[in-house]
């Protein structure tokens, strides 16, 4: 047992062995024991407290920088100078470069999905209709089989219409549309359960009700 454990962390890095280090009482003896040996073959615990640290200040600057990026992108400044506005002595500039990019490719794609399109409009209406008539039926017959009413199952209704219309539209509840459309595919399948339930009645058992 204990050598198994020093084999799987010797296969952790020393930013994963400080992390089970810190929360090591959770741990059984055996653990621990493993853990001490190979903090010990790593270069001891001083030399991976000294890692941590700069692998959590190498983190903790890329969030930074990552904020800093996005406001600057939210300002409208173009890419070209917000390398003038960055500096970092701990993330290297490539890392910044990519950062830049990943929140580029993030902020298109949501101007994308926040697009009103034919597409949007035409998946929304089929969606709405094959939603909510999948999710009304579904809610009708749990009321017509149970003779209960499980206000719970709403939230199936919403989950089942946003379902539905994203997948005709491609484009999520980000899109005002989207999220409209949402709304009224729930409350359509929430009346036509009911409906249903009014024109054919309950046909559960009767020790049901």
């Amino acid at each position: 047992m204990l050598s198994e454990l020093i084999e799987t962390y010797e296969k952790y890095s020393d930013f994963e062995l400080m992390e089970v280090y810190f929360t090591k009482y959770k741990y059984t003896d055996d653990a621990r024991k493993a853990l001490a040996i190979v903090i010990e073959k790593k270069g001891g615990l001083m030399h991976l407290i000294e890692s941590y640290n700069k692998a959590k200040a190498y983190e903790n600057e890329k969030k930074r920088i990552f904020n800093e990026i996005t406001q600057l992108y939210k300002k409208g400044m173009q890419k070209s100078e917000m390398s003038k506005h960055l500096s970092s002595d701990i993330v290297e500039n490539s890392m910044i470069q990519s950062i830049m990019q990943q929140i580029e490719l993030e902020i298109k794609n949501n101007e994308i999905d926040a697009e009103i399109k034919p597409r949007t409009i035409i998946g929304s209406i089929l969606g709405t209709l094959i939603g909510a008539s999948f999710g009304g039926t579904l809610w009708g017959l749990q009321m017509i089989y149970s003779g209960y009413i499980f206000y719970i199952f709403g939230i199936g209704l919403i989950l089942n219409s946003y379902a539905f219309i994203k997948l005709f539209t491609k484009q999520s509840k980000n899109n005002i549309v989207v999220l409209l459309f949402t709304i009224l595919s729930s409350m359509l399948a929430f009346f036509l359960g009911f409906y249903l339930y009014q024109i054919i009645g309950y046909l559960g058992s009767k020790n049901n009700r």
